[in-house]
C-alpha cells in the first residue's frame, strides 16, 4: 500500500508533480478533485449531523494526514488506536502519533516501508501491525479480517452486514484497504484508511482518507468499495479487504 501521486488529464496523458506546474492552468483545472464515484463530505454531511455516526465522531478528533506518501497504514492505525482508547485523562499521557506508534511497535521493516519513497505494506502486513499495535498500547481487542474474493451478491451482502454491525457503536473500528483510484477517479494505487461511517439506507461508506494533502472524507457506494478492495496491485495481487477491530469485554 503506497502512494505515488500522478494526475491524469485526457489531453496530456499522465504527468508527475515535477511537470505539473508546466501544464497550462486550464488543463490543470479540467480534472475535478473527485471522480463520479466519490462525494466529499463538504457536499454531503447530512448523515453525520442527523445520525449518531459513532465511528465518525470517535475518529474525527484524531483525523491526521499521513506523514509520508507511503504512510497511510501508520496514520490509519494511529487514528484507530486513539479512537478506541479515547482522550486520556492524565495531562502527562500523550495521544498516539505516527512517530510514537512506530517507536512503540519497534518494527524496522514497517519503518522502512512507510518512510518517504517507501514501498508501503500489504494487506497481510497490515493485520500483523494492527495486532502488534494493539499489544504495544495494551488494548484488548478482537481482530476480524474480511478479504472478499468476488463481487457476487452473497459477498456484497456479507460486506453490508459487517458495515452495518460496525455502525452501531464506537467500540469497533474498521480499517479499509482498497484501490484509491477506483473510488476517487485519480491514480490507481493501493491505499489504507479508516471507515468513518456507513449509511445503510443509501448504501454509502464514508472514507476517512488520510491522504489529506489531496482529499477530505468522501462518500462512495458499498458496491464500489467492494470493487476497490478486489482490485489487485503490486503488494496485493489478489486484492485487499478490511480489518475490523472490536474492544474485548470478555476474558481470553
Amino acid at each position: 500500500m503506497f502512494r505515488i501521486r500522478t494526475l491524469v488529464f485526457a489531453a496530456v496523458g499522465t504527468v508527475s508533480l515535477a511537470v505539473f506546474a508546466q501544464v497550462p492552468t486550464h488543463l490543470q483545472e479540467a480534472k475535478p478533485k473527485f471522480g463520479p464515484d466519490a462525494i466529499p463530505i463538504t457536499l454531503a454531511n447530512d448523515y453525520v449531523r442527523t445520525h449518531d455516526a459513532p465511528d465518525y465522531w470517535a475518529l474525527a478528533p484524531y483525523y491526521v494526514h499521513q506523514n509520508t506518501g507511503s504512510a497511510c497504514s501508520v496514520a490509519s492505525v494511529a487514528m484507530m488506536l486513539n479512537a478506541l482508547r479515547g482522550l486520556p485523562n492524565a495531562a502527562t499521557e500523550r495521544l498516539v502519533t505516527q512517530k510514537s506508534l512506530l517507536e512503540e511497535v519497534g518494527d524496522d521493516a514497517w519503518k522502512t516501508a512507510v518512510a518517504e519513497d517507501g514501498e508501503g505494506i500489504s494487506f497481510t502486513d497490515l493485520e500483523v501491525y494492527v495486532r502488534r499495535a494493539l499489544k504495544a498500547y495494551g488494548i484488548r481487542a478482537d481482530v476480524e479480517v474480511f478479504r472478499p474474493r468476488d463481487e457476487s451478491p452473497a459477498t456484497l451482502a456479507q460486506l453490508r452486514r459487517i458495515l452495518a454491525e460496525n455502525e452501531r457503536s464506537a467500540e469497533d473500528i474498521i480499517l479499509l484497504a482498497f484501490d484509491q483510484g477506483t473510488l476517487t477517479g485519480d491514480a490507481t494505487v493501493g491505499h489504507i484508511a479508516p471507515l468513518g461511517a456507513y449509511d445503510a439506507a443509501s448504501r454509502r461508506v464514508l472514507v476517512m482518507d488520510v491522504d489529506r494533502a489531496w482529499y477530505v472524507p468522501y462518500w462512495s457506494s458499498d458496491e464500489k468499495l467492494l470493487r476497490a478492495m478486489l482490485k489487485p496491485d503490486r503488494a496485493d495481487p489478489e486484492g485487499s479487504g478490511l480489518i475490523r477491530v472490536r474492544i474485548r469485554h470478555h476474558s481470553g
